[in-house]
């Protein structure tokens, strides 16, 4: 185990025995570097560790603090991710960067499988838990009958709520892949955080109930924010390194 990673088992300990919760702050590096007796740059090694992690927070000119717990969303969920946040406890709220019906062109033709030029919502909206931003979201809706979609404020509406209580459209199932990525320039900026930041990439798209092309999402999740989680469960060949 390298140095960071026990510096790092040290602070969570630390965290535990002293009952430290969220927003709590750490003493200071001069003080844990004396508890320790490690030098600064170990230190703020492995506190960088536990920032990416989502354990600690660090604030410019405050100092180092206990992190608000992040939320875990489950990719085998039916539960969508404002669902999830409120199961957590938490709290949502969306911020529209650009919604407008425009016609569609080759990239939402190859995936909603839509004439040319017809019509599709285009949306992208920041999502903040706990008021602090979270996540970006874009998407592509086929709007066919949909007369009037791009006029509801989907900073308070559920897209999905909209298509099934104003269109009858209900989104059913789908599909969804995740990569890393990093920030580019126009992300960090709706995001407030520095270009090159790590970040996971969500990229899927969901049917109707008649299993046609409905949306086609891409959200760009910050991992101090949410955690993708998943279930385990025994498959054909699991654990087939521990036979002898």
């Amino acid at each position: 185990m390298s140095s960071r990673e026990k510096i790092a088992e040290l602070i969570q300990s630390f965290i535990i025995e002293n009952k430290l919760q969220p927003g709590d702050r750490l003493p200071s590096e001069r003080e844990l570097c004396e508890i320790w007796g490690v030098n600064r740059m170990t230190l703020r090694n492995a506190i960088k560790r536990l920032e990416d992690l989502g354990v600690l927070e660090s604030k410019v000119g405050l100092g180092t603090f206990v992190a608000k717990p992040r939320i875990v969303r489950n990719l085998q969920d039916t539960l969508g991710f404002s669902d999830a946040v409120h199961a957590a406890g938490g709290e949502l709220t969306r911020e529209v960067v650009f919604c407008k019906l425009v016609e569609a062109n080759k990239f939402a033709v190859k995936h909603l499988h839509v004439m040319l030029a017809s019509p599709v919502l285009a949306l992208t909206r920041v999502g903040s838990v706990n008021g602090e931003k979270a996540a970006m979201e874009s998407v592509l809706v086929n709007a066919r009958n949909c007369e009037g979609i791009e006029e509801h404020d989907y900073s308070k509406e559920s897209l999905y709520g909209v298509l099934r209580d104003s269109y009858g459209i209900i989104a059913d199932h789908g599909s969804e892949k995740i990569d890393v990525t990093s920030l580019s320039e126009d992300e960090a900026d709706l995001l407030g955080y520095p270009v090159g930041t790590a970040a996971f990439f969500q990229e899927g798209l969901m049917l109707n109930q008649e299993g046609n092309p409905l949306e086609y999402f891409m959200n760009v999740i910050l991992p101090k924010r949410i955690i993708l989680g998943s279930e385990m469960r025994p498959f054909a060949g699991m654990g087939e390194f521990d036979n002898a």
